[in-house]
C-alpha cells in the first residue's frame, strides 16, 4: 500500500527555506552555513530536528493504518511448522513391536549444516510384520482378487483387467482307468457318510451350473455327455481324443463351475468303459510286424512250437484288475502241400486199379497255446476263458479271449517298441510230423480289444480348488473316510480388502498410511477385523483418513497376538477391511500401503526457562531465547500472593492447571498455568493470562488493569515452550533419516512423504494486502473473493488461493457449485489433503449453510502442469544455432517457471506467449513449429495432454519442464 506523503519537503529544502527567511527576517547577518558561525549551527539544529518532524508526521498514515487493522481484529498467524509422515522399521530380528513414543525426535541438515528437527505427534508401536498381499474377495460374485501392490488400486470393487484367483474346481485321477484315447465312458461314484443324499449329488453334479472337463494337449475339453444313472455320474467323450496327463503325470478329470451349495465328500470311485471297440495298437509275428490292412500268418507260415505272437494294447493292457475281451479277426488258410497219388496193396497176386483207396492226409494244426504277459521280470502265463486256443482253425467267428488284466503286468519293449503287450506261445502242432500234412494256418486281419471293470475304483489321486485353497490328496484309494470339501462356495459377507502379514502384527496401536489417489466420499461406515484363531472379529481403530478419503494414518488397537491362518489357500496373519453396506458404487483408489507410519512437524523442545519477578513488576516481559516460538506454556509460582488454602481451593477448581509442591508436608510451591491471549486489552485485572509475540520471542503479562501482575519471587515463572516453523522445514521426501539420540531396535527411519507448509513471517506487503480485506468480509463468505481472502488470512501455508463458481471439484460445468483451489509451500503431495481438509472446515462455518449440506462446496488442491515444448525455428546465422538454442530454452524457463506460475490458478498458461517468446529471441528468423504438452497425475496415473487451449485446466498450475529446441 502506498501510504500519501504529507510534506514533501527534505533537509535540503528545509535548509533553502531557512536561508530565505534568514535574508528576511535578520538582513544584518549572512547565513553561510560555515562551521565558526554560532548562527549557522543553530539553523542547522533547527533543521535537523524540523526534519525529523516533518518524517514522523508522513508516518502517521501508517501508524494509522496499523492502529485501523488492529482495531478491526486482524491478527498476524502464528508460525507455521513444515510437516510429513515418517516411517520407522524395526530391525530384523526383533520379535515383538518397538514403542515411539510421541514426541520423538529426528532431523536433517539443512543448507548451512544446522539440523532442521521434527517430532512425532503420537505414539505408536513399529511392528516387525511386514505387509506382503493385498486381497479383494466379493462372496456375491465369487471373486477373488489378488491386487499389484505397486500400482493404485480401486478398493471394494473388481480391478479391470485383474487377475481373478476364484476357483471351484474339483479333480479326480487314475493313471490307469484313464488311460483312454477313444470314445468312451468314465463313470463316477461320490460317496457321503448320508447315503441317501448320494442320488441328489450326482445331479447336482450333473446339472448346468458345472462343467465336467479332460486335459487334452494341454487344452481342457469337455466331455459331450454328462448323464446321471443312479447313485453314478457317467460322462461320454465321443472323440478319440486322448486324455494326457498333466505336468506331474496324472490323468484326470476335473470339474469346474460355482457351486450353489457346499459339497462334502468321503471319497469318490470311478471306472471307465469303451463305447467301441479298441484296435490293437501293435502286433508282431515274431519279429515281423503285422499290419491290419494287409493281414499276415500270425504264427508263421509252418507254425511250430515256441512261434509267438505279441498284441499291443496301452489303452487296454493298462486297465489292471479291469476284465478284457479280445476279439480276434482270423482267416484259416488250408495249405496240403505236394498231391499224393493212390494207395495200392501190393500183398496180392493181381493189383487192380480198381480196389486202390486214395489217400487222406493229415490236418495239421496249432493244438496248443500259451498266452503270457509281461510283469517286470519275465512273460508270466496269463489265464484265460473263452476260445483258449483261437489258433486251431476248429472255428472262424466269435474267437474271443476273455481274461483278467493282471495286476503286476507292465510295459515292455518288443521289436524296439516299448508299451504294454500280451503274447501268444504256440506249444503243440498236431500232426507235426506226419507224412501227408494238410496245413491250417491262421491268418490275421485285425485285432480289438474291449474292457470291463467289475466294481468301481477307489481314485488314485484327488484335488479340489476352491476359494484360493487347493487340496490334494495322494494315494487316496488308501482311505475310506477322507471327509472333503469338494466344492465350496464362498461364505455371505461384504465385499472386502484382506491385508496378509507375514508375521503377527499386534501393536498398541498399528499404524497403516493409506495414500489415496482417487477421492471418493463413502457414505456407510468401514469395520476393521482381526482372525482371533476361529473368525474376524472387529478390532478398536482410530481412522484418520475419514473412510479413506483423505491419505492419513488409521491406528489400529491389537493386544494380542495374532494367530496364523489360511485365506484364499495362502497362510499368514490377516486383517479384513469391510464396509456396512453392500451396495456398487465408485470406490477410492488407493496407492500404496505402509505400516509404522505417523506424522512429525518440524518442533524443537527447548529447555524450559526460569524467571524471577520484582514486587509489582507491571507489563513484565520474558525474553525467550529461541524463536519462533510455536508452542508455549507458562507456569507461575503464586505462593507469595495466596495463602495455603486458597491455594488448596484453586488446586481443587484447576486440578489440570494447578501443581501444588510440598517439602516435608508444607506447601512451598503452588504453580499455576496462565492462559494465553491474543490482547491484553481483552482481559481483566485480575485474569491470569499473558500474550506471546511467536516471532520475537516474548511473553508479556498485564499492568493490573488489563490482565493480572506475577507475584514477587524468585525463579517463580516457569516457561515451557518449543520452537520451530518457517520454510526451511520444508525438505523433499526421504531426506530425514537421523534421530536426535537414541531408537533403540529401529534399524531405520525416512520421511514418506514431503515435509511441506512451513511458512515465513508475512511481510508489510503481505500484511497489508490481506488485512484491509478483513473490514469486507467480516468473517463471512459470499461472494467468490470473499472465499479467497478468508483463506488467505486464516492460512499463511497456502500459497495461492482462488475460488471457482459453477464447477465441481473436477472442473466441470456444476451451476451452484463453489470450488476453492489451493496451492501450499514447498512439495505440496500428500500434505494437500489435509490442508484441503482444514480449509474446508474452516468455510463450512462460514458459507451458506446450503453448499454444505447439498455438498456444493469443494476445496481441493491445484492441477499441476509440468509443460514441456518442441519448437522448430530456423536461424539466421546457422553458425550460432547453439547459442540459440540455449537463449530460447533460457526464455521459455523464466516465461512458464517465473511469469505463467506469478498468475493466479487457471490462468496461468497462455500459449500465444510461448510462440512470441520464441520469435523474439534473437537469430530467430521463422519459427517453424511449436508444441507445447502438459505433464500431470490423474488417480495415480501420469497422462500428457496437448495445451492446445488456454482454458482445458481450469485449476492448472505450471512447473517448467524439459524444453527440446531444434534449429533448421
Amino acid at each position: 500500500m502506498k501510504y500519501p506523503i504529507l510534506d514533501g519537503r527534505d533537509l535540503n529544502a528545509i535548509r533553502a527555506q531557512v536561508r530565505a527567511l534568514a535574508g528576511s527576517y535578520t538582513p544584518e547577518w549572512r547565513y553561510e552555513h560555515t562551521e565558526d558561525d554560532p548562527g549557522a549551527a543553530l539553523a542547522e539544529l533547527f533543521c535537523a530536528m524540523f526534519y525529523q518532524t516533518v518524517d514522523r508526521m508522513n508516518a502517521l498514515p501508517e501508524k494509522l493504518y496499523t492502529e485501523f487493522l488492529n482495531q478491526i481484529g486482524f491478527q498476524e498467524r502464528a508460525p507455521v511448522p513444515a510437516r510429513g509422515t515418517m516411517v520407522f522399521t524395526p530391525h530384523d530380528t526383533v520379535d515383538e513391536p518397538v514403542s515411539v513414543p510421541a514426541g520423538t525426535q529426528v532431523f536433517t541438515p539443512d543448507e548451512n549444516g544446522e539440523n532442521i528437527v521434527y517430532e512425532t505427534l503420537r505414539t505408536i508401536q513399529a511392528t516387525p510384520a511386514l505387509l506382503t498381499d493385498v486381497y479383494f474377495a466379493d462372496p456375491g460374485g465369487d471373486r477373488i482378487e489378488r491386487l499389484d501392490p505397486e500400482r493404485p488400486q480401486a478398493f471394494f470393487t473388481p480391478v479391470e483387467g485383474g487377475a481373478h484367483l476364484q476357483r471351484h474346481c474339483f479333480e479326480i485321477g487314475e493313471n490307469n482307468i484313464l488311460f483312454l484315447d477313444l470314445p468312451c465312458t468314465v463313470t463316477l461314484q461320490p460317496r457321503q457318510k448320508n447315503r441317501y443324499l448320494e442320488e441328489e449329488t450326482c445331479r447336482a453334479l450333473a446339472s448346468k451350473g458345472l462343467t465336467w472337463y479332460y486335459l487334452h494337449d494341454g487344452t481342457e475339453i469337455p466331455f459331450d455327455l454328462v448323464r446321471v444313472e443312479g447313485d453314478t455320474v457317467v460322462l461320454e467323450k465321443h472323440s478319440s481324443l486322448s486324455l494326457d496327463p498333466d505336468a506331474e503325470g496324472r490323468r484326470r478329470v476335473i470339474c469346474r463351475g460355482c457351486p450353489d451349495a457346499a459339497l462334502r465328500l468321503e471319497h469318490v470311485s470311478l471306472t471307465s468303459a469303451p463305447l467301441e471297440p479298441c484296435p490293437a495298437r501293435g502286433m508282431f509275428a515274431g519279429d515281423v510286424p503285422v499290419f491290419p490292412e494287409d493281414g499276415a500268418y500270425c504264427l508263421g507260415r509252418r507254425p511250430a512250437p515256441y512261434n509267438l505272437f505279441y498284441l499291443r494294447s496301452d489303452t487296454v493292457l493298462s486297465k489292471r484288475g479291469a476284465r478284457a475281451e479280445l476279439h480276434l479277426d482270423l482267416r484259416f488258410i488250408t495249405d496240403a502241400g505236394s498231391t499224393v497219388g493212390p494207395s495200392y496193396d501190393f500183398t496180392q497176386a493181381i493189383i487192380d486199379k480198381q480196389s486202390a483207396v486214395a489217400v487222406r492226409p493229415d490236418d495239421t494244426y496249432i493244438s496248443g497255446v500259451v498266452w503270457e504277459y509281461f510283469n517286470g521280470l519275465g512273460w508270466r502265463t496269463l489265464a484265460v476263458s473263452g476260445d483258449r486256443n483261437p489258433f486251431s482253425g476248429k472255428r472262424e467267428e466269435n474267437l474271443n479271449i476273455v481274461f483278467e488284466i493282471p495286476a503286476d503286468l507292465e510295459p515292455t519293449e518288443v521289436n524296439a517298441e516299448e508299451g504294454y503287450y500280451i503274447r501268444v506261445r504256440v506249444t503243440e502242432v498236431e500232426n507235426q510230423f506226419s507224412m501227408n500234412q494238410r496245413w491250417i494256418v491262421p491268418f490275421v486281419r485285425g485285432a480289438s480289444f474291449q474292457w470291463k471293470y467289475d466294481a468301481l475304483t477307489p481314485a488314485k489321486w484327488i484335488c479340489a480348488e476352491n476359494n484360493g485353497r487347493r487340496t490334494e490328496i495322494e494315494d487316496a484309494d488308501r482311505y475310506t473316510a477322507l471327509d472333503f470339501d469338494a466344492l465350496a462356495p464362498m461364505e455371505p459377507g461384504p465385499p472386502a480388502m484382506y491385508l496378509r502379514f507375514d508375521r503377527s502384527m499386534h501393536a498398541m496401536p498399528l499404524s497403516l498410511h493409506f495414500q489415496i489417489r482417487r477421492r471418493v466420499r463413502l457414505e456407510d461406515q468401514l469395520i476393521w477385523e482381526w482372525w482371533n484363531g476361529s473368525a474376524f472379529e472387529p478390532v478398536r481403530c482410530l481412522d484418520r483418513t475419514e473412510n479413506l478419503l483423505h491419505s492419513g494414518d488409521v491406528l489400529l488397537y491389537l493386544p494380542e497376538r495374532e494367530e496364523e491362518s489360511e485365506q484364499f489357500g495362502v497362510p499368514g496373519y490377516w486383517l479384513r477391511l469391510s464396509r456396512t453396506s453392500r451396495r456398487p458404487g465408485p470406490a477410492p483408489t488407493v496407492a500404496s500401503i505402509r505400516t509404522n507410519t505417523v506424522t512429525a512437524v518440524q518442533r524443537l523442545r527447548e529447555p524450559e526457562m526460569l524467571f524471577d519477578t520484582d514486587i509489582y513488576e507491571a507489563g513484565k516481559t520474558l525474553q525467550l531465547l529461541a524463536s519462533p516460538v510455536l508452542e508455549c506454556r507458562v507456569w507461575v509460582d503464586e505462593y507469595g500472593g495466596l495463602s495455603e488454602a486458597e491455594a488448596r481451593d484453586l488446586a481443587d477448581a484447576r486440578p489440570e492447571d494447578v501443581h501444588l509442591e510440598y517439602s516435608d508436608h508444607i506447601l512451598t510451591r503452588c504453580w499455576v498455568r496462565w492462559e494465553q491471549i491474543a490482547d491484553l486489552a481483552l482481559a481483566g485485572p485480575e485474569d491470569r493470562v499473558f500474550v506471546l509475540d511467536p516471532y520475537q520471542g516474548t511473553v508479556s503479562f498485564g499492568d493490573g488493569r488489563q490482565g493480572r501482575v506475577p507475584p514477587a519471587g524468585d525463579h517463580n515463572i516457569r516457561v515451557e515452550y518449543a520452537s520451530g516453523g518457517g520454510a526451511r522445514g520444508n525438505v523433499p521426501a526421504g531426506t530425514v533419516n537421523s534421530p536426535l539420540g537414541g531408537l533403540p531396535r529401529i534399524s531405520e527411519l525416512t520421511n514418506l512423504t514431503a515435509m511441506s507448509g512451513g511458512t515465513e513471517r508475512l511481510n508489510r506487503e503481505e500484511i497489508e494486502a490481506r488485512g484491509s480485506r478483513r473490514l469486507r468480509t467480516r468473517g463471512r463468505a459470499a461472494g467468490r473473493r470473499d472465499y479467497e481472502d478468508l483463506v488467505a488470512e486464516a492460512f499463511p501455508q497456502v500459497r495461492h488461493v482462488r475460488c471457482f463458481s459453477g464447477r465441481d471439484a473436477s472442473g466441470a460445468a456444476a451451476p451452484g457449485h463453489v470450488t476453492v483451489v489451493i496451492t501450499g509451500f514447498g512439495d505440496f503431495g500428500e500434505g494437500a489433503d489435509a490442508l484441503c481438509r482444514d480449509v474446508y472446515d474452516y468455510l463450512r462455518e462460514r458459507c451458506s449453510c446450503c453448499l454444505t449440506e447439498e455438498g456444493r462446496l469443494h476445496v481441493c488442491p491445484a492441477t499441476v502442469l509440468t509443460v514441456n515444448t518442441l519448437v522448430t525455428v530456423e536461424a539466421e546465422q546457422p553458425e550460432l544455432a547453439a547459442e540459440t538454442q540455449r537463449e530460447i530454452g533460457r526464455r521459455l524457463d523464466g516465461l512458464i517457471g517465473g511469469t505463467w506460475k506469478r498468475r493466479p490458478i487457471g490462468g496461468q498458461i497462455r500459449l500465444d506467449e510461448v510462440w512470441r517468446t520464441v520469435r523474439d529471441t534473437p537469430n530467430v528468423r521463422i519459427v517453424r513449429q511449436v508444441l507445447v504438452e502438459g505433464a500431470y497425475d490423474r488417480d495415480g496415473q501420469a497422462l500428457l495432454a496437448p495445451l492446445e487451449r488456454d482454458a482445458d485446466f481450469p485449476y492448472g498450475v505450471v512447473e517448467c519442464g524439459t524444453h527440446i529446441v531444434r534449429i533448421q
